[in-house]
């Protein structure tokens, strides 16, 4: 594992596959050799040791960036390119001021410690509060990643995968990883265009990473058929049953997939062939990958994640060992497919009682008129916490929503309060900014 070249996986796919074509945007297409070449050119200016934070712009610049700053000894800290000039300099600030490995410089400075266990980029993630917290991912868990994925997909040197997800996101960093240990290509896109992801589907790309909020976006533009797509990757948050069904019927087989930014990507993945077995469910975990449920057999609990995807832990923290303990709650269903009911730490207790606000987003979803929904706890002087639902969707009534619930779900699960609204708040990776939903309804 501590090869080099393995370890390097531009540098292996140059070597097997130089004039194949590695990424095309709209406006270049790049060989692996010339993709490797311009990422040689960033290695030879790159000090040593050194952090280099910027912004990371859905280019060919940037994937070459991604691979070259690696490659010349230094960690990769690809940042937010939405954020202000000032925001992404603080922010890189405080990355650069809370990096816990020291300086390292001279020749030999890089054999201090074995190449696999190098962190060669830093991804942030938010933690509690929006506070952001840089996540140090190694060489070697991005290559066992890689490895892992193109086991758990079957996936090929001559697939091709359409990036649209962003590259300061583990979600679009995971996609350089694959092709690049794949010998595939990259077909990159500036951002989400619905009616320019349904082309592509149409005319050659096998793969496709997508979140549930642009699935949808995409089912509404185009209707399919896409023979030639081998699966879409829908993850960041919950994909409901009826939405799946939906992508499915249209000729786009949709693999439910869970995973963060921890484990460089994929944790489970439902396989391809397996949607309608898997339904409800992620799927079975990665080889390699080991989950684990603090809780007895087909009962809810924490997850817990091992293996050699999970990430050494946190800039300027204390390095992590054992496993990596999540703030997800979930089962295993009777076919050890994991079922992700959503995260401890938004449990709602009203009335004495706890209501995980992910079975009611869940139960809401499979209505026919939802298209959206999020459920939290606000401060109540009767309940303690009141359940509040947020929901979007076509001509929808509260009774009508809380008459659908009663028959579903606990009577203390059915939210004490209904908003209805015409559209959720997103995160620039397309997910539900459930923060500020949060926040919006709290005022």
């Amino acid at each position: 594992m501590d090869d080099p070249i393995a370890l390097d996986m531009l540098a292996a796919a140059t070597q097997k596959w130089p004039g194949r074509v590695a990424v095309r945007s709209a406006h270049h297409r790049l060989t692996f050799a010339e993709l490797n070449y311009a990422a040689t050119e960033i290695a030879g200016r790159v000090p040593n040791g050194a952090r280099i934070a910027f912004r990371a712009e859905m280019n060919i610049a940037t994937i070459a960036a991604l691979w070259g700053i690696p490659r010349g000894g230094g960690v990769a800290v690809p940042i937010d390119p939405q954020l202000d000039v000032a925001a992404a300099d603080d922010l890189a600030a405080s990355l650069d001021a809370t990096l816990g490995w020291p300086e390292r410089r001279g020749p030999d400075a890089v054999e201090l410690e074995p190449l696999s266990g190098r962190p060669v980029v830093v991804v942030t993630t938010s933690g509690s509060g929006g506070v952001p917290r840089g996540v140090l991912l190694t060489a070697g868990n991005i290559r066992a990643a890689a490895d892992a994925s193109q086991i758990h997909l079957n996936s090929r040197s001559e697939d091709s995968w359409l990036l649209v997800m962003p590259l300061h996101h583990v979600a679009g960093l995971a996609i350089l990883w694959r092709a690049a240990h794949d010998g595939s290509q990259i077909v990159l896109h500036d951002g989400f265009d619905p009616a320019a992801v349904a082309t592509e589907l149409s005319v050659g790309v096998t793969w496709v990473s997508l979140v549930p909020t642009m699935l949808t976006r995409l089912l509404r533009e185009a209707n399919g058929p896409w023979p030639g797509v081998r699966g879409a990757l829908v993850g960041g948050a919950h994909a409901s049953y009826e939405l799946v069904a939906e992508a499915n019927a249209a000729g786009l087989e949709t693999l439910p997939t869970y995973g963060m930014t921890e484990t460089a990507a994929q944790v489970c993945t439902v396989r391809p062939g397996n949607v309608e077995a898997a339904a409800g469910t992620v799927g079975h975990s990665l080889p390699g990958v080991e989950v684990t449920i603090d809780a007895p057999p087909g009962q809810p609990g924490a997850i817990g994640i091992s293996g050699p995807t999970v990430s050494p832990g946190y800039v300027g923290e204390p390095a992590r060992s054992g496993t990596f303990a999540t703030n997800d709650i979930g089962y295993f269903d009777q076919s050890g497919r994991l079922v992700v009911i959503g995260r401890s730490d938004d449990v709602v207790v009203t009335g004495g009682e706890k209501v995980h606000p992910g079975l009611v987003e869940r139960a809401l979803l499979q209505l026919p008129a939802v298209t959206g929904a999020v459920a939290f706890g606000l401060a109540d002087a009767e309940w303690g916490e009141r359940l509040v639902a947020v929901v979007t969707g076509d001509h929808l009534v509260s009774e009508d929503l809380r008459d659908a619930l009663a028959s579903e779900l606990s009577r203390h699960a059915v939210p004490k309060e209904f908003r209805i609204v015409d559209r959720l708040p997103l995160l620039s990776n397309g997910k539900i900014d459930r923060a500020t939903v949060r926040r919006q309804a709290g005022a």
